[in-house]
């Protein structure tokens, strides 16, 4: 009896082992621990630690932090495209006044050695009514005489987006019977008529000149051009609107057939490189005024351009912007307050400097010029430095002759 008892104590052991074993081998799941994640330093983002009630997830590398350390604050402040107005504002910054040339004198109708000219003109207003628009131009002559008057043409349908319509010389067949064969400074005056406000008054200068490739045997067969040297010195900062996106947009003018693939811009921060046109950013060509008709004369060119860095350096309009991968890298400028300089150069060598500010109101900070200059526009006034020998122009007489002759502030 003994036996089958031990044989029976010891196989009762050897399962109890067995089934230790067995569940040895088997893997035994631990629950992961999530570790909390890291907070971003400054040095790391030049966006803020997010708020309670808004998530930030658009970190900002070091190179595109401001060097003042004051990051931008999500949840605001954003830009705000202004509404257009009932009562229309006349945007002077946008005032183009041209010369139409004809082949003759109407005066001398058997001479046709002689050439003549008389003013064009158009502009933008900043206009949110739906009643047409009237206004009109008085041009005076050098010795302040009433030359003549026309009503200007309004170009309806305006951008409703925008806001922006137009306001030109009219379309008369009878424009040559105006025109003359003489240069100098001729005044320009445009009125409301509907309130018969003066929404501008200036002047314009006009050079009467023999071209080179000209037939020198006809002295009065010249050309003639508005002499527009005074806006180098004179820049604009403006704003370019999408839905949840404002470009900054920065305006110069250059004299000379220059090359846009030439020019770099360059915006800083407190001393710090923050953006630049060769990376990312755009130089686009605007307004080309040609001193001479036939186009041969480069050194009579006038060329503006515009400098912006999408991308790179924003105004924010709404925080859903914060959610697109385009912007992971932008620095939302206008959430940074303080001063912004921008130089440019061409082929390398600096040829413009100018600076702007953001405001703690999310937008450009007024620097006053255009009110101390008595212009009234939606855009900021810059001072441009103009720099090196890239333009052959007149900085006295640039300075002198001002905005149409009205002085600009701070102009150097």
């Amino acid at each position: 009896m003994r036996r089958p008892f031990f044989v029976f104590l010891m196989l009762v052991i050897t399962a109890f082992f067995t089934v230790q074993i067995a569940s040895a081998q088997l893997p035994i799941k631990i629950p992961k621990i999530s570790k909390p994640k890291p907070q971003p330093t400054p040095a790391e983002t030049a966006q803020p630690t997010p708020a309670a009630d808004s998530e930030s997830t658009q970190p900002q590398p070091e190179t595109r932090s401001p060097s003042s350390g004051r990051a931008p604050q999500a949840g605001g402040p954003y830009a705000v495209q202004p509404e257009p107005p009932m009562n229309p504002q006349f945007l002077p910054d946008t005032l183009e006044v041209q010369v139409e040339h004809w082949e003759y004198y109407s005066k001398i109708p058997n001479d046709n050695h002689n050439t003549s000219w008389a003013p064009r003109i158009n502009s933008k207003v900043f206009y949110g009514g739906s009643t047409k628009l009237r206004f009109k131009a008085d041009y005076f002559m050098p010795d302040g005489s009433l030359w003549f008057s026309e009503a200007l043409e309004y170009r309806g349908g305006f951008n409703e987006k925008s806001g922006l319509t137009s306001v030109q010389s009219e379309s008369d067949s009878n424009r040559d019977k105006k025109a003359i064969v003489t240069g100098g400074f001729f005044g320009l005056k445009i009125t409301n008529i509907r309130d018969n406000s003066t929404v501008f008054q200036g002047k314009f200068k006009v050079v009467r000149y023999k071209p080179k490739y000209s037939d020198a045997r006809y002295k009065n067969e010249v050309d003639y051009y508005v002499d527009y040297d005074w806006k180098l010195p004179i820049g604009f900062a403006d704003l370019e609107f999408e839905t949840n996106v404002a470009t900054p947009k920065i305006r110069m003018w250059f004299k000379g057939d220059l090359k846009t693939d030439n020019l770099e811009a360059r915006l800083f921060h407190n001393g710090q490189q923050i953006a630049t046109t060769d990376d990312g950013g755009s130089v686009n060509s605007g307004e080309r005024y040609y001193a001479d008709k036939r186009g041969d004369d480069e050194s009579l060119f006038w060329h503006e351009f515009t400098f912006s860095w999408p991308y790179r350096a924003e105004f924010i309009v709404t925080e859903d912007l914060r959610d697109y991968a385009n912007y992971k890298n932008t620095l939302f400028i206008n959430q940074v307050p303080g001063e912004y300089v921008v130089k440019v150069y061409y082929n390398g060598d600096q040829v413009r400097e100018t600076k702007f500010s953001i405001g703690n109101n999310g937008t450009y900070a007024d620097n006053g010029i255009a009110k101390q200059s008595n212009l009234t526009t939606n855009k900021v006034i810059l001072p441009v430095r103009v720099m090196g020998t890239l333009d052959k122009w007149n900085p006295t007489n640039a300075k002198a002759m001002g905005f149409y002759g009205n002085p600009i502030a701070g102009v150097q």
